[in-house]
């Protein structure tokens, strides 16, 4: 099968600029990366014909001799080839990347390592060290370490005492350390503590952990940014005659008014009660959603006041208004 053109491939102009190329690239590898696509051999497929196509278009010699003569140019210059035999091995994050020369090897280092946290926030549930790194010249690999934690936790910060293995010295070494999680981390962000990843020994520098945060589920709240939510059952007779609740939050508890003739799917916002923002900026505040309980059953003394009070709902005011908008509905079909 022919090769595609290579602007193609990163859907860039061939008058793209350097910055054009990195942008395009970090899209598309994000992407088609394995971690995100496994078992996909069209994503894997897609993902080598990116990093091939990025290879050449960012080496400046590389792209001259590709647009005055095409592939086979671009062959000449060495040829792309960054995958190891042409394949995926020891994928566990890049450290199947072999690139030819010590300039590609720093480019490549350079681009992911500004986004390993996209990649790494894909990790396997219960923690645990994995290689995932980029293997430099001179470096022990980067390991990565999923931690759980809770929503309580994440809301005013933690420590948390670790232990994994890793490689020092060509033998293994199992590492303790406490790691402290501030308030307002969200789930996926990464820690990086340099130095405590693998490490051949000898002059080469260590390598190092990335500590991928993820959440627990919680029983009643979830997050959504820096705003916890929180579904509140209430009765329909407190929905139609209002009353005050204590509602947990994320510290603590609060109060809560029900108005009366609140509607299912009310929200009210208790200001500030959801995370803290790790930027100084405001917090986020707490959205509590009304359910409104409508019981299955009723007793004969409770099914009579109700038929009284169905008298007084059918004059209700957006009762009567669907009423109406209906009636005037069937009379212009007739």
């Amino acid at each position: 099968m022919a090769k595609r053109d290579y602007y193609s491939v990163l859907g860039v102009s061939r008058q793209a600029s350097a910055d054009d190329l990195k942008k395009a690239f970090r899209k598309l590898a994000m992407k088609y990366h394995p971690d995100k696509n496994p078992g996909n051999k069209a994503a894997e497929d897609s993902f080598k014909e990116v990093n091939e196509a990025y290879d050449v278009l960012s080496d400046p010699k590389k792209r001259q001799m590709y647009d005055q003569f095409g592939h086979a140019g671009a062959q000449q210059q060495g040829g792309p080839n960054p995958f190891r035999g042409g394949g995926f091995e020891n994928f566990g994050g890049f450290g199947g990347f072999d690139p030819r020369s010590a300039g590609a090897q720093d480019q490549y280092q350079d681009m992911f390592g500004d986004f390993f946290g996209d990649f790494f926030g894909q990790t396997e549930p219960g923690g645990g060290a994995r290689r995932g790194g980029f293997r430099g010249q001179g470096r022990g690999a980067d390991l990565r370490y999923t931690l759980t934690i809770t929503l309580e936790e994440a809301a005013t910060g933690t420590e948390k005492r670790i232990s994994f293995v890793r490689h020092r010295a060509g033998k293994e070494d199992t590492a303790k350390l406490s790691i402290t999680v501030p308030a307002g981390v969200k789930s996926g962000q990464r820690l990086k503590l340099r130095g405590e990843g693998d490490s051949p020994g000898g002059n080469t520098k260590p390598g190092d952990l990335y500590v991928i945060v993820n959440f627990q589920d919680h029983i009643l709240f979830k997050r959504k940014d820096n705003d916890v939510l929180m579904e509140l059952p209430v009765s329909f007779v407190d929905a139609l005659l209002g009353t005050s609740v204590e509602v947990p939050t994320l510290t603590g508890k609060a109060s809560l008014n029900i108005p009366p003739g609140t509607h299912p799917g009310q929200i009210f916002r208790l200001k500030g009660k959801g995370f803290p923002d790790i930027g100084g900026y405001a917090p986020g505040d707490m959205l509590v959603k009304v359910v409104v309980d409508v019981p299955s059953s009723v007793t004969d003394e409770e099914r009579q006041a109700l038929e009284k009070l169905r008298k007084g709902a059918a004059a209700s005011p957006q009762v009567s208004e669907f009423k109406e908008k209906m009636k005037r509905l069937l009379q212009s079909r007739s």
